[in-house]
């Protein structure tokens, strides 16, 4: 089982559905323990699960998480993450309290992470005391649509993080590049998401580097 005991660590979040071009960005990213490598919802939603194996071919050894966005039958989706070969798999905060919990339950059964992703949900904290279970992360997470008006609140980060300390890792998402990964972790994130700042660069490896030297 790969682990997560040493963060803060940066995900890549590899959104664009078409798997040539994201096992390109994943052969160029350094070689790094901090490095968490996601497959996106609209790479999986293209090629299902048996897109993580694909991504192995280029990164055998990275830790890759499944973005499913669960909403509902949590256990299932759990076990298709699972047995296509993720290392944790994504519920969203806005499922059923019960989806949540069996999610998480599952997930421990079988030995990966659980990340719930907070997108669109008010209350973060409120949704996990519904749930009544501790995923292995929290992702406050802001939408592409959402970023012409939404802002990151670092204060509501710093909540979390208090309130959760020693139980999850709180992770940031949402229009990160270099400044505001270097806000995120200088407010507490173990785990800065990052896409288009890394997918889209001109020169990846460099770019994820800009990013790995501020969690030195």
């Amino acid at each position: 089982m790969r682990t997560l005991n040493n963060p803060p660590y940066l995900q890549v979040a590899l959104d664009t559905p078409d798997i040539e071009a994201v096992k390109k960005v994943v052969s160029k990213l350094p070689e790094s323990d901090r490095i968490i490598i996601e497959a996106g919802t609209p790479l999986i939603k293209r090629y299902g699960s048996d897109v993580i194996s694909k991504l192995r071919e280029t990164r055998s050894d990275s830790f890759i998480v499944a973005d499913l966005k669960t909403l509902d039958v949590g256990a299932l989706e759990v076990r298709i993450a699972q047995e296509g070969g993720a290392d944790a798999a994504v519920v969203s905060g806005l499922a059923f309290p019960l989806t949540i919990k069996e999610f998480i339950k599952e997930a421990k059964r079988r030995s990966i992470y659980s990340f719930i992703d907070m997108m669109n949900v008010s209350d973060p904290l409120k949704a996990l005391k519904d749930a009544g279970a501790s995923p292995t992360a929290v992702l406050l997470h802001r939408g592409i649509d959402s970023e012409a008006v939404a802002k990151h609140s670092w204060d509501y980060l710093k909540e979390v993080k208090e309130k959760l300390a020693g139980k999850a890792l709180i992770g940031v998402g949402g229009g990160i590049e270099l400044e505001l990964a270097k806000k995120s972790i200088e407010n507490g994130a173990d785990i800065v998401i990052v896409g288009r700042y890394i997918t889209n660069s001109p020169d990846v490896a460099a770019a994820a580097n800009s990013i790995l030297k501020l969690m030195r």
